[in-house]
């Protein structure tokens, strides 16, 4: 069955141990032959000997290595026999680690559907797999470039097998991942690609997502359609700016750079719409609808109009990206795009899974896996007056 832990909050020992009892489950540590000294162990994982000593007795009481006084402690040796008799239950069965890094929002269900998706799958498999979670986000760009590259260096040196990952670091992390994937650990990526990473990943077409969105509302006879979107240069960011575009080329509307207002996002995660409505609402003629790149943005837009006696859609539609207030305990006003997340974490690890059963030293096939989104219509756009 699937285990979840925060790596953080397991003993350095017990960690230290998992590695360990890895090795020997890939073959690395044989039957019967001597793992490294105590002094060679504590020099490889910066840690102190105490430490490996745990780590050492808690295998030893697994069975999976032998300790003798003053000397090496070796792997166990098994029969072929008592091999064929063993079950999953055995306390010497290794647990397999994988990790699922995911930005832990406050107020973004998105990441909790995938996970527990990714949980449900590992249940249903005959192997033991220990799922380590890791955070990688914080209020600020420089905060979340940091957590992201401290843990991709802790799942580079602690014997982790595979990695699920939604990519928050940009090009600020690509060394992080580059040594990640020259220690072979398998890589699956989640919602935005990297150009440079031939890995595989699960995630939707934001270009043509972006552009059925734009399309409805110009269908409601809208016409002066602005984005509100966030700098940074993830292709899902630029994939939205592009069906915007793109939808609106098709009826014949040039777009307007000025409809267009990114916020900073490379400097605040969540930063507040109150600089956004300031722009919209200066503008020579004020838009008759905004269609912001995800439903946080959108809400927090919303609110702000609002607050300001804007009637929302009355005089200003607001259109979303992602459907997360579904997972809400009051009904939603936001139309928006449908974003499949659980069917996301399920595609993630089955892929995860398949890559980690190919033949040793089979050439691994790239995978790229586009679900599909959809339109959801709430109440937060209305038909211009005549149309």
């Amino acid at each position: 069955m699937a285990l979840v832990n925060n790596e953080l909050r397991l003993p350095a020992s017990d960690r230290l141990a998992n590695v360990i009892a890895e090795r020997v489950e890939s073959g690395e540590y044989k039957p019967g032959d001597y793992i490294p000294t105590e002094r060679e162990l504590a020099a490889e994982f910066r840690a102190n000997r105490s430490t490996v000593r745990t780590a050492l007795s808690t295998l030893a009481d697994r069975n999976i290595v032998t300790r003798i006084p003053g000397h090496r402690s070796r792997v166990c040796a098994r029969s072929a026999s008592h091999n064929d008799r063993r079950t999953a239950r055995e306390p010497y069965t290794a647990v397999r680690s994988l990790a699922l890094m995911c930005p832990q929002t406050p107020d973004y269900p998105a990441f909790p559907a995938i996970q527990r998706s990714v949980l449900q799958v590992l249940s249903d498999t005959e192997a033991p797999y220990n799922l380590k979670i890791f955070d990688n986000w914080a209020y600020t760009f420089a905060g979340t470039v940091r957590r992201e590259r401290q843990a991709l260096d802790s799942i580079r040196t602690e014997g982790i097998r595979g990695l699920i990952l939604w990519h928050q670091g940009s090009i600020n992390t690509l060394l992080s991942l580059q040594r990640l994937r020259e220690a072979g650990v398998p890589l699956v990526l989640l919602d935005r690609r990297n150009p440079a990473l031939a890995s595989d990943f699960v995630g939707i077409d934001n270009i043509a997502a972006a552009r059925e969105a734009t399309r409805y509302l110009l269908s409601l006879g809208h016409r002066r359609i602005m984005l509100l979107t966030m700098e940074g240069p993830t292709m899902t960011i630029r994939g939205r700016e592009q069906g915007y575009r793109d939808a609106l080329m098709e009826w014949g509307i040039r777009p307007n750079p000025d409809w267009i207002y990114r916020l900073p996002s490379p400097v605040d995660m969540l930063p507040p719409a109150t600089l956004a409505a300031d722009y919209f609402l200066s503008q020579p003629e004020l838009p008759t609808a905004i269609f912001a790149i995800n439903d946080h943005l959108a809400n927090a837009l919303m609110s702000e109009l609002q607050s300001r006696g804007y009637d929302i859609p009355g005089q200003i539609s607001i259109m979303g990206f992602d459907d997360m207030d579904r997972h809400g305990m009051h009904p939603s006003p936001l139309t928006t795009v449908h974003q499949p997340f659980e069917l996301m974490g399920k595609k993630a690890i089955e892929l995860m899974l398949s890559g980690l059963a190919e033949p040793k030293g089979a050439k691994h096939q790239v995978q790229q896996v586009i679900l599909p989104t959809r339109l959801v219509i709430r109440t937060s756009c209305r038909q211009i007056a005549g149309k």
